[in-house]
C-alpha cells in the first residue's frame, strides 16, 4: 500500500514544459505574414507587366533607348540596393556582438545607400519628364502611331508657340510707342489737374473731372509699372526668340505642311502613311525606322524631281507664249505684298488670258519655292545627304558622326513636340506604376531606418534590426526582378 502511495505521488509531480509553436518571436512572424501580402501584390503587377509586354505586337514595344532607359543607371542601382542589404547584415550582426557604434555605422550607410538609390531614380524619372514621358495625359506627348490626329497635334503644338513669340515680338516692338502715349496722356492730365486744383471755386463738373483725373492718374501709374516690367521680361528672352521664331516656322512649313500637302494629294496609301511616319521619325526617331524612312526619301526625291522639271517645263512654255507677263512677274518675285501686308493686285495691262498665265506662273514659283524649302529643310535639320551614285541617303548627323540622328525634339531642346512610341503610353504607365511602387516601398523602408538610427544598437535591438533587414531584402529581391525587365528587355 505504501509502495502504490508512494508510486502515486511520483505521478503526482510531473512537470509539463510549454514549446511555442514556432522558433521565432511575434514581430518576426507579423512581418512574414506582411512580406507574404507583398509578394502576392508584385507577383501580380510583374505578372501583368510581362503578359502586356510579349502580348504586344510583334516589335511595338519600346526599346530601352527608345524611351531612354539607361541600362548602366539601373544596374548602378541593383549594385547600391545588394551593397544595402549586405550593410545592414553586417549592422545586425555589430549589434548582437554589442558594438552599438560599429551596428550605427553600418545601419547609416544602409540608409546613405538608399538614399543613392532614390536619387539616382529621381534623375531617370526627370530625363524621361523632360522629354514627355508621362504615365498619362495631357503631359504625356507619345502617340501609339503617326495618324492624322499626330499630324495635326504637332502642327496645333508648333502654332501654338510661333503665334506666342509673334505676339511677344510684336509686343515688345510697340512697347515704346506705348509708354509715349502713357507718358503723353499723364503729362496733359497732370496739366489739367494743376488748372483744377488752382481753381478757387470749382463747379461740380470741375470737382467730378478732377476725381476723374486723379483715378487715371493712379492708373497710367500702374499701367507704367506694368508696362516696364513686361518690356523687360521680353527683352530678357527676345535673343531666344530671335532664334527659335524662324526655326519654328521653318518646322512648320517643310516638315508639317509638306507633309500634310503631300498626305493630301496621294492617292496611295502607303505612301500617305509614310509622310505621315517620316514627320513623326523627324521629330523623335525609333532606330528600327530607319530603312523605311530612306525607302520613303528615295521615293520621296525622285517625286520631287520629276515634279520640279514638269513645273519649270511648263512655266518655261507659259513665258515663251506670253512674253509680256515677264515683267510682271519679275515684280511681283520682288515685292510679292503692299506695305499692309496684303497681296499687290495683278497688273491691270494684262489680257485675260495673259492674267490666267501670270496667276499660274505665281502658282508655279510658290510650289517650287515649297520643294526648294523642303530640300533645304531635309538638309539643315534632318541632316540627310543624298548620294547620286547608288540613289541612297546617309545622315550627316549634327554632331560630324555620319549615321546618327537625334530628331528635332532633341537637337533643339525648346521644342517639345509629341512623338510616335508604338505601345508608349502603355510601357510608360506599367513602368510608373511598377518603379513607382518599388520607390515607395523604398521611401517606407528609410523611415523606418530613421526611426531606428537615434536608438543605441546594441544586442537589444538584434531582433529590430533583423526584422528591419528582411523587410529591405524583399525590397531589394523585387528591383532584381524589375532590372532585368524594364532595363534589358
Amino acid at each position: 500500500m505504501a509502495e502504490h502511495d508512494s508510486g502515486h505521488d511520483d505521478h503526482g509531480h510531473i512537470q509539463l514544459e510549454y514549446q511555442p509553436a514556432l522558433p521565432i518571436n511575434n514581430g518576426k512572424v507579423i512581418l512574414w505574414l506582411f512580406l507574404s501580402t507583398e509578394i502576392m501584390f508584385f507577383a501580380g503587377l510583374i505578372g501583368t507587366y510581362i503578359v502586356l509586354r510579349f502580348g504586344a505586337p510583334g516589335g511595338t514595344w519600346p526599346g530601352p533607348h527608345d524611351v531612354h532607359v539607361v541600362e548602366f543607371l539601373g544596374a548602378f542601382n541593383t549594385f547600391v540596393l545588394i551593397c544595402s542589404s549586405l550593410s545592414i547584415v553586417l549592422a545586425m550582426e555589430a549589434a548582437r556582438s554589442n558594438k552599438p557604434s560599429l551596428a550605427k555605422g553600418w545601419f547609416t550607410l544602409t540608409f546613405g545607400l538608399a538614399c543613392v538609390f532614390l536619387g539616382i531614380k529621381a534623375y531617370e524619372y526627370k530625363s524621361k519628364f523632360d522629354h514627355g514621358i508621362y504615365p498619362q495625359k495631357p503631359h504625356s506627348l507619345i502617340y501609339d502611331k503617326a495618324d492624322i490626329y499626330y499630324v495635326a497635334d504637332v502642327r496645333t503644338q508648333l502654332n501654338a508657340q510661333v503665334t506666342k513669340w509673334q505676339t511677344e515680338e510684336a509686343e515688345l516692338a510697340t512697347a515704346p510707342n506705348t509708354k509715349t502715349q502713357l507718358e503723353e496722356e499723364q503729362q496733359t492730365a497732370n496739366t489739367r489737374l494743376d488748372v483744377l486744383k488752382g481753381t478757387s471755386a470749382r463747379s461740380e463738373e470741375e470737382d467730378g473731372e478732377l476725381l476723374q483725373l486723379k483715378e487715371r492718374l493712379a492708373d497710367i501709374k500702374v499701367e507704367l509699372r506694368d508696362l516696364a516690367s513686361k518690356t523687360k521680361s521680353l527683352e530678357a528672352g527676345s535673343a531666344d526668340r530671335k532664334v527659335r521664331l524662324p526655326t519654328a516656322e521653318r518646322i512648320l512649313n517643310d516638315f508639317v505642311t509638306w507633309t500634310e500637302l503631300t498626305a493630301a494629294k496621294t492617292d496611295d496609301w502607303p505612301k500617305r502613311q509614310a509622310a505621315m511616319e517620316i514627320l513623326a521619325y523627324q521629330i523623335y526617331p525609333l532606330h528600327r525606322d530607319a530603312h523605311a524612312v530612306h525607302e520613303y526619301l528615295r521615293w520621296e526625291k525622285k517625286d520631287r524631281d520629276a515634279e520640279t522639271v514638269s513645273l519649270a517645263a511648263e512655266r518655261a512654255e507659259l513665258k515663251a507664249t506670253f512674253p509680256s507677263i515677264d515683267e510682271a512677274i519679275d515684280a511681283v518675285d520682288t515685292s510679292n505684298t503692299s506695305e499692309d501686308g496684303a497681296p499687290l493686285p495683278p497688273p491691270a495691262n494684262l489680257s485675260p488670258d495673259e492674267l490666267v498665265a501670270f496667276e499660274r506662273v505665281l502658282a508655279i514659283n510658290a510650289r517650287m519655292d515649297q520643294i526648294t524649302g523642303r530640300e533645304d529643310a531635309l538638309e539643315d535639320f534632318f541632316a540627310v545627304e543624298y548620294n547620286d551614285a547608288d540613289h541612297s541617303f546617309m545622315h550627316t548627323g549634327h554632331d560630324g558622326h555620319a549615321g546618327k540622328w537625334h530628331g528635332l525634339n532633341d537637337n533643339h531642346d525648346w521644342l517639345k513636340l509629341p512623338m510616335k512610341i508604338p505601345s508608349g503610353n502603355m510601357w510608360a504607365s506599367t513602368y510608373f506604376l511598377l518603379t513607382g511602387f518599388h520607390a515607395l516601398h523604398v521611401v517606407v523602408g528609410l523611415i523606418v531606418f530613421a526611426c531606428i538610427m537615434p536608438l543605441k544598437l546594441d544586442s537589444s535591438r538584434a531582433n529590430m534590426i533583423e526584422n528591419t533587414g528582411l523587410y529591405w531584402h524583399f525590397v531589394d529581391l523585387v528591383w532584381i526582378f524589375l532590372f532585368p525587365l524594364l532595363y534589358l528587355f
